[in-house]
């Protein structure tokens, strides 16, 4: 088998802990210690306890009583005898009625409005009463297409109070994304607004709404679309049938208090949708509960935080990780909502939120480091970030370089950088932050706790643990846990579920998709690529996150994607580099030749793309990650139908041409691809 070489070098240490005895982490071992009479001595221990065969139970166990959330005796296997409910929970953390729940911030930061526990409570009693007297029951559905404002939060809060499901798509998806996915769940309600404020313009939805709506009409159980106006939007929207403003919804309301229907853990909360760029989307459900503890889990011991913290993620609805930002208010202090372009009007306008509202955790993407890096920005230098102990950042992988500068120019050195994995399907992270570890470059410090992580070799179909010696393969999970999904929705959803994570392995190892390798010498995780996009010229297997780490400091490209080519008359797979310049300039013969040189000094010639390629834009998805796997099907002869996940579908497009790629070259591959 012919693979990347693990690196033997120990990698530098970037961050440690002043006070490991004073986070949960530590807490929660000696805890465990008090309660078992058991000697776990660190976060290996502490690991390896978590996802033994024989004390796994133990653990999730454990994790419930010392999270404090529900009462639990007798003790549950995945907790079968306990009735709950996620918004009862949340208005049990508060500290206070009078306290600050959100913070709602609008682009630029324009405004900023100040909502309490006791405002919260209020707007989501009315709201949970107009539903109830609308007919709204346990296990309907309730959709919205929605930014990231306190009616997002109050909706979810008042559709779990009753039992039904809530599921949000993000504004910019078009309109045959959003009807695939809600054909499928067949809301009886639908939010949206009347228009959302982006990167300093203001967009209409009003004509996607009514689309929506025309087709709405048609399912069974649909009743009203609820509309939310915005700006002038208030008095100059006009409502067609089957339309109700926001305002008029909510005095259906007749004075009921707030009731909490008690559920079963695995009870249906939330529907979420798979990122899949082809096809119609995986409807994946979860149970609240189970969301709850496993972010939660993450929130509080990985990510350290503690009651009275100020909790900012950049998300969008449409993305798993605005089910962190709601799970953030678990914990009685006060989440930020962010609604617009994190740039606008400057890159460091989010980070000026950390200064004014005093944010303890600041929730990010690599990207967004990535660019304040390569802008030259230095944010210790300008802003106050004195609140700060904690960034994390997620969606893709963070580099190698990013992480040096982060602690030694961008931020300050006691700052934690946690960089984790995980995913929609599981509501959590797989691989994540210790702040009772050091922290070392360009690797994601821990297993989670509670996930049975292994690595299998890739190249055999048989579960084949390599993770100690250090190679890349298959990243997998060998134990259950509580936030798996409850199930797939609509037609054959049980078939879909199994194909999606237990078809290579069998039923007993969860294949999460995703190309790492472990190191030897750490114990941390290096993530790279998605396993359908792993690239394998003449047998030589590598991760697309490689390449994208040897070439980072290469100024003159703006974006670049790495694809493997493989078409039906190839006996031999090509690796190929497309790139985005940067002002559109011209990719030249010499820069083609150093970047070349670069890749074999810094990997091997094994990993030398054969084509390096120049186009005008890269292909996305709405959530910001790079659309390997579609490109790579397409210049391998493949026709693909772009799926609502896909920001750009019409990218897609420019390359096409390359399937011919000896034509291309022939006539001069530096040539920008265009549509």
């Amino acid at each position: 088998m012919a693979i990347t070489e693990p690196n033997t070098k120990h990698p530098d240490v970037l961050w440690v802990h002043p006070h490991t005895e004073q986070t949960n982490m530590d807490k929660f071992r000696r805890w465990v210690n008090t309660k078992r009479k058991i000697n776990l001595r660190n976060y290996e221990d502490l690991h390896a306890w978590s996802t033994s065969r024989v004390t796994a139970e133990d653990f999730w166990i454990d994790l419930f009583q010392f999270l404090q959330d529900f009462e639990m005796f007798p003790p549950p296997r995945f907790f079968p005898d306990v009735k709950a409910n996620f918004t009862e929970h949340i208005f049990q953390s508060k500290t206070s009625w009078e306290n600050v729940a959100l913070h709602a911030c609008s682009e630029g930061l324009s405004t900023i409005e100040d909502i309490t526990w006791r405002q919260l409570h209020a707007r989501v009693t009315i709201l949970a009463d107009a539903m109830r007297n609308s007919g709204l029951r346990k296990g309907d559905r309730v959709a919205a297409v929605i930014t990231n404002t306190p009616e997002a939060i109050v909706t979810a809060l008042a559709v779990l109070s009753i039992g039904a499901i809530w599921s949000t798509s993000s504004p910019d998806m078009g309109v045959s994304g959003i009807l695939d996915r809600l054909r499928q769940i067949e809301p009886r309600f639908l939010l949206i607004e009347t228009s959302v404020v982006y990167n300093g313009q203001r967009r209409p939805l009003m004509d996607k709404a009514r689309r929506c709506l025309e087709e709405l009409r048609k399912l069974p159980n649909f009743q009203k679309m609820i509309v939310i106006p915005r700006g002038r939007d208030a008095v100059n929207t006009t409502l067609l049938p089957g339309m109700v403003t926001w305002d008029d919804f909510n005095d259906l309301a007749t004075g009921n208090k707030l009731v909490f229907e008690q559920l079963s853990f695995s009870h249906p909360g939330f529907i979420v949708y798979s990122s899949g760029t082809t096809g119609s989307p995986k409807c994946i459900v979860h149970s609240a509960m189970g969301a709850l503890m496993k972010i939660k889990k993450d929130y509080m011991l990985h990510l350290d935080v503690r009651p009275r913290d100020t909790i900012y993620q950049y998300t969008t609805t449409g993305w798993i990780m605005w089910l962190m930002v709601l799970v953030g208010l678990s914990y009685g202090g006060k989440v930020v909502l962010y609604d617009g372009s994190p740039l606008q009007p400057d890159p460091l306008v989010t980070l000026r939120m950390v200064e004014t509202l005093k944010i303890t955790l600041f929730g990010t993407s690599a990207r967004f480091l990535s660019d304040l890096k390569q802008s030259g920005i230095r944010p210790r230098d300008t802003i106050d970030l004195s609140s700060l102990r904690t960034v994390s950042s997620t969606g893709s992988v963070l580099q190698p370089d990013v992480c040096e500068w982060f602690h030694k120019i961008g931020f300050p050195p006691r700052v934690h950088l946690i960089s984790s994995s995980g995913g929609t399907d599981l509501a959590g992270s797989l691989v994540n932050g210790d702040p009772t570890s050091p922290e070392y470059c360009g690797e994601i410090q821990r297993a989670s706790l509670g996930m049975a992580i292994d690595i299998l070799d890739s190249e055999k179909d048989q579960p084949v643990s390599i993770a100690k010696t250090g190679q890349p393969g298959e990243l997998v999970c060998r134990m259950p846990f509580p936030s798996q999904p409850v199930m797939f929705w609509g037609e054959n959803g049980d078939k879909r579920y199994e194909d999606s994570y237990f078809s290579r392995y069998g039923r007993g190892i969860w294949q999460q998709g995703d190309f790492v390798s472990m190191s030897p010498l750490t114990g941390g995780f290096v993530m790279l690529g998605r396993s359908d996009g792993v690239l394998n010229p003449s047998g030589v297997r590598f991760g697309s996150a490689e390449i994208y780490n040897a070439i980072v400091n290469i100024h003159e490209f703006e974006e670049t994607i790495c694809v493997g080519q493989r078409r039906p008359q190839d006996s031999d797979e090509t690796v190929l580099l497309f790139v985005k310049m940067k002002d559109d300039k011209p990719l030249t013969a010499s820069l083609i030749s150093r970047t070349k040189q670069i890749i074999q000094m810094k990997l091997t010639p094994r990993h030398v793309p054969k084509h390096i390629l120049q186009v005008n834009e890269i292909p996305y998805t709405i959530n910001g990650k790079k659309i390997e796997l579609a490109v790579k099907q397409i210049v391998s002869g493949r026709t693909i139908v772009p799926s609502g996940a896909v920001a750009n579908p019409e990218s897609l497009k420019i390359y096409e041409k390359f399937v011919n790629i000896e034509e291309v070259t022939k006539a001069g591959g530096a040539v920008p691809a265009k549509l």
